[in-house]
């Protein structure tokens, strides 16, 4: 087997909650707190150089005392915390918080990728919880999804199969790159557009609008989770808006007198996600208020979310336009390369570069094809952190977090098919995080990283 070295940063969303006022505040290391930072953006990974036949012990993750302070400073002003740039109570205890997996800093920002290229959406549920009765899962879905599509243009209908966006209730390993961790931490994950998928963990206690249960702090609202998600699901990131539903630290749904609190956009969550998709149609607006229409499928609700002024980080950017093509391999785009390149391959004689959900086929003249990478290669990852072509085993390789996907192109059909047994998880002692792949001295290879 020929060596591989890596690193990665997930397009996943894991979103988790908890009540801190309940919870042992522990001291963190230095360690602990780099580790944290690291996962969630704020600092970089720097990685010893790593060369095949080299132990992976001796990959080293170093940090120092500057680089910790500088990155402590951006998650304390994210988190609306005092810049200290110290390890401070303050500090620790948001660390401790639970929250969404997803990076709050995207070390390499995927301006303008991901959203979907129609505005007519479907959901399907695969599976279901023993917490929650299948008439509150389908509420709760049919209300997040509401949400969203009653200041957007977007329509989102439940149907049995086949759908745009998957949802299921699943433990541990689930036939995906995330497996869940049991009770508590982390409640659901959620991808980016167009892949569409939305898993909750099973082994959590999910209730559905149920203040006294929440008020217990040991149950989770699966309608606050489902929202934020759905909002990842559309291609939105974290917010640091302390009123967003994207900020990624969870906020009880009751307030101190037991009193559920029904979880609402922001203003700045109208507004980004206006920016992809354009305003509904339908949508009236009084005095700063918006009032929700609802969207005709199994179950009916309407909402009405109060908005504020409040603006989106600047960081936030993506196409505005409301492009409805549908990408396909047999069709010639007329279109330039992309602003940012996720990993280029060369096989049989073609060129392809990855940017987000896309992919590129091109040669000296330019682009000459765009496709929707679910549809090049099937069953992959929602967007690649890197890839390589072995024209020694004729083999393709997809990295996306701490899976590799390996697909075979059949020469006489140019379609890539995914090998048996694929995608599999890296080797888990190479502790790293891949952002990019390219062949090395006798076909070895190698696994880098860039994060910031």
């Amino acid at each position: 087997m020929l060596p591989i070295i890596l690193i990665f940063l997930s397009s996943v969303s894991l979103f988790t909650f908890c009540d801190v006022s309940t919870k042992q505040i522990n001291e963190i290391s230095v360690e602990k707190a780099a580790q944290y930072l690291s996962n969630y953006g704020y600092m970089k990974e720097i990685i010893s150089l790593t060369l095949p036949n080299v132990p992976s012990s001796e990959v080293i993750l170093r940090h120092n005392s500057v680089t910790i302070s500088d990155a402590l400073k951006k998650f304390q002003k994210f988190a609306g915390l005092k810049p200290t740039g110290k390890l401070d109570a303050a500090t620790m205890e948001k660390m401790q918080q639970k929250r969404c997996g997803r990076p709050d800093v995207i070390a390499l920002r995927q301006k303008g990728k991901y959203k979907w290229e129609k505005s007519d959406l479907t959901y399907s549920i695969e599976s279901l919880t023993s917490e929650l009765s299948e008439s509150e899962v389908r509420d709760a879905l049919k209300k997040a999804f509401d949400t969203w599509s009653a200041v957007t243009r977007i329509t989102l209908n439940e149907i049995s199969e086949k759908a745009d966006i998957t949802i299921a209730f699943a433990r541990r390993m689930h036939n995906d790159p995330w497996p869940f961790d049991g009770e508590g931490g982390i409640l659901a994950h959620a991808t980016l557009p167009s892949s569409g998928i939305l898993h909750f963990d099973s082994d959590e206690k999910w209730v559905y609008m149920n203040s006294d249960a929440i008020s217990r702090y040991d149950t989770t609202d699966v309608l606050q989770v489902a929202i934020h998600e759905i909002g990842h699901v559309l291609g939105l990131e974290h917010s640091a808006d302390s009123d967003s539903i994207m900020l990624p630290f969870y906020r009880d749904t009751v307030d101190n007198r037991g009193n559920y609190i029904t979880p609402k956009l922001s203003a700045s969550d109208v507004r980004n996600i206006q920016y992809l998709y354009g305003i509904n149609d339908k949508e009236t607006n009084q005095r700063g208020q918006t009032t929700t229409t609802t969207i005709t499928t199994t179950i009916t609700t309407t909402t009405t979310t109060t908005r504020r002024q409040q603006e989106y980080g600047s960081n936030f950017g993506t196409d505005s336009s409301n492009d409805d093509n549908d990408f396909n391999s047999d069709k010639k785009i007329d279109i330039n390369c992309p602003d940012e390149v996720d990993g280029i391959i060369t096989t049989d004689g073609s060129n392809y570069l990855f940017s987000g959900n896309k992919v590129y086929e091109f040669d000296r003249s330019g682009v000459k094809k765009e496709y929707l990478l679910k549809n090049l290669f099937p069953n992959g990852p929602p967007f690649v952190q890197g890839a390589l072509s072995n024209s020694r085993t004729d083999k393709t390789l997809l990295f996306h977090g701490k899976m590799v996907f390996v697909y075979n192109l059949e020469k006489s059909t140019k379609k890539f098919v995914l090998q048996p047994n694929y995608p599999k998880k890296l080797p888990t002692a190479l502790n790293f995080k891949p952002m990019g792949a390219f062949l090395w001295h006798e076909g070895s290879q190698i696994l880098i990283n860039c994060l910031n």
